[in-house]
């Protein structure tokens, strides 16, 4: 027999040593490994069942991209950017809100107010309430109520008269706005356009109220956004065409009462009136009718300006909750409780 078969015969001999050790060592110590383990799996089990249930309601958009002439004209062009990875729309949509923005559009302040201060029908109350009373009120814990928290809050205002002309929160309303922003989620899919907006919270009817209140918000910003210049334009116009109106209607009246009083009269001074008042007349009527035409064009423009989404799929409340994942979590409290028990038998073995 040569060294080499000496060694693997020795390393096989070594495999069987080990394995029968760990079959010696599960008999000894499989009671105290089975205990940890149903131990943790029992308290899983507890958690699992006293965990906050979490609802997932989700929508999904399909916005307006600017299509313009030049894009058409293009032709082979816009097909090779598209096989690039270019978006030509995106890149000629400088007029209004990129979609990849909309994200940081319901990520931002002013939405995590206008949402807290949202009524929310709760399902499991049957009560109507704001959201940011229903997020106090699920936030507080069991715990909270055996061991109340002393510290304490913030309620005075650093800048109460709003000298600074900014936003000033308290340290509830900017931990609302935190939770929110987790609970909130909206996603842009480049290659398709789709919009996916996400909102998880402990009430099914809840979650489906702030997901369709962030669609709501978003187009209301969106539409805001791109039709603000030409909604100005109207109401300045519009500002306009009544004082020309008046104007018009004043030149017509005085030129209709000199017309009346000097109806006999050949003097060339009550013609040169009469043109006069009839320049003034005719000046006034141009400049109404130039106004209102404006008027009418900037109307059309607010309309031409204003988005269209296109709901892909509609905003419903869910049935089923989405967390906890309570067969996950007994698993894994249990294999947690089997390392435990290993880990325990081991170090006995070994002191």
């Amino acid at each position: 027999m040569n060294s080499t078969e000496r060694q693997n015969i020795q390393s096989t001999a070594d495999i069987e040593i080990s394995v029968s050790d760990i079959v010696s060592f599960l008999k000894s110590n499989g009671k105290r490994i089975a205990i940890w383990g149903g131990a943790l799996a029992i308290a899983g089990v507890i958690y699992a069942l006293l965990a906050q249930k979490e609802f997932e309601s989700s929508t999904q958009l399909m916005p307006e991209l600017q299509s313009s002439s030049a894009l058409g004209k293009m032709g082979g062009l816009s097909a090779l950017a598209g096989l690039a990875g270019i978006d030509l729309n995106q890149m000629n949509t400088t007029d209004a809100v990129r979609p990849d923005l909309y994200p940081n559009i319901l990520q931002s302040l002013p939405f995590g107010l206008y949402l807290l201060k949202q009524p929310v029908y709760v399902a499991e109350n049957q009560k109507t309430m704001t959201l940011e009373r229903f997020l106090d009120e699920k936030g507080q814990s069991w715990i909270s109520t055996i061991v109340p928290d002393k510290a304490p809050q913030q309620t005075s205002l650093l800048d109460p008269k709003k000298s600074s002309n900014a936003f000033e929160l308290t340290k509830k309303q900017q931990d609302l706005i935190n939770e929110l922003q987790k609970r909130v989620i909206i996603t842009f899919d480049r290659k398709t356009g789709v919009i996916v907006i996400n909102a998880k919270m402990p009430d099914p009817v809840v979650a489906a109220t702030v997901a369709q209140k962030s669609v709501e918000y978003l187009k209301e910003y969106v539409t805001s956004y791109r039709t603000d210049k030409a909604r100005n334009q109207v109401k300045f116009l519009g500002t306009q065409v009544i004082e020309a109106k008046k104007r018009y209607q004043n030149a017509e009246a005085r030129l209709a009462n000199f017309r009346d009083q000097n109806r006999f009269l050949a003097l060339q001074t009550a013609k040169i009136e009469e043109q006069r008042l009839q320049a003034d007349y005719i000046l006034a009527q141009n400049l109404f009718n130039n106004l209102s035409q404006q008027y009418e064009q900037a109307k059309i423009r607010v309309e031409e300006e204003t988005p269209v989404f296109k709901t892909l799929e509609p905003t419903t409340i869910p049935l089923k909750r989405s967390e906890p994942k309570r067969t996950l979590i007994v698993i894994g409290f249990g294999v947690i409780g089997l390392i435990i028990g290993v880990a325990i038998s081991i170090l006995k073995k070994m002191l």
